[in-house]
């Protein structure tokens, strides 16, 4: 057990602003690895009952991942814990290598647990992991920048032809993922779905086949007055050796950047 609650007017950490979905995490093999990531670092939970400043200091016990359910530890606080088993949710926030970690549990069930209080719950659906931004992310030049083909799987429940593939322009890419612009118009992407049949098209490579997460999508209004969407996206597999591509040609950018700069050309 955990020593002591936590003072119920301690602030809850500040929500995720509206755009973070970028860090949102709904890969159930990546919901899975974070919480047990959380066990094997003996992580602190800080449990928010029923999202309020309420709360008290737990820690993910098990992760069973054949019926999809964790344990959290309950509180040496009898009265939180009568709390917690009657809220509608626990809202928890912890940290991994000091990035910090969100979710919600729902159906919270009391459960007794090694002679102690414990609370038995489905896997979250989605974990935010509000990670630090980890590479450098260049807004690439019109003139000389990638291409990025977006296709569709058939749907099994509609007779119609598949949609045809959409050819964007990459506006700006990283190691991680990248972002596209699309007309005003067209259809949009659905946010937090993978779209497995993608390929990106760096200047003067072969195009590399990838998997993209949409991640966020906004409307923005360019300088001539012509509307289109911002799609960012987040690469889900790159093939072998893709990030070294990518790498190498946001250097090359950089390069002739920062020569036009010092006046070499």
């Amino acid at each position: 057990m955990l020593p002591g609650d936590t003072s119920a007017s301690q602030q809850p950490h500040p929500e995720p602003e509206e755009g973070d979905d970028r860090y949102l995490v709904r890969n159930p093999r990546q919901v899975r690895g974070l919480l047990r990531a959380l066990i094997d670092q003996r992580s602190l939970v800080s449990a928010h009952i029923g999202g309020r400043d309420q709360s008290f200091p737990s820690a993910v016990l098990e992760v069973d991942e054949d019926e999809e359910w964790l344990l959290l530890d309950g509180s040496p606080n009898e009265a939180s814990n009568r709390a917690a088993a009657e809220a509608s949710h626990l809202l928890c926030f912890a940290q991994l290598e000091r990035v910090r970690i969100r979710f919600r549990l729902d159906q919270v069930e009391r459960i007794e647990h090694e002679g102690h209080v414990a609370f038995r719950a489905p896997l979250p659906s989605a974990i935010y992991h509000l990670q630090r931004r980890e590479h450098y992310r260049l807004e690439t030049p019109i003139t000389d920048s990638p291409t990025c083909v977006i296709g569709f799987d058939p749907d099994p429940d509609d007779d119609l032809p598949p949609r045809e593939p959409l050819r964007l322009r990459v506006i700006d890419i990283s190691g991680g993922g990248l972002a596209v612009s699309l007309p005003a118009g067209a259809p949009l992407l659905e946010v937090g779905r993978v779209y497995r049949r993608c390929e990106l098209r760096l200047p003067d490579q072969q195009p590399i086949p990838v998997s993209l997460a949409i991640c966020s999508q906004a409307k923005q209004t360019l300088a001539n007055g012509v509307e289109s969407f911002r799609i960012g996206t987040r690469f889900e597999t790159l093939p072998r050796g893709a990030d070294e591509d990518i790498q190498r040609y946001i250097f090359r950018i950089d390069r002739q950047r920062n020569a036009r700069k010092s006046g070499v050309f």
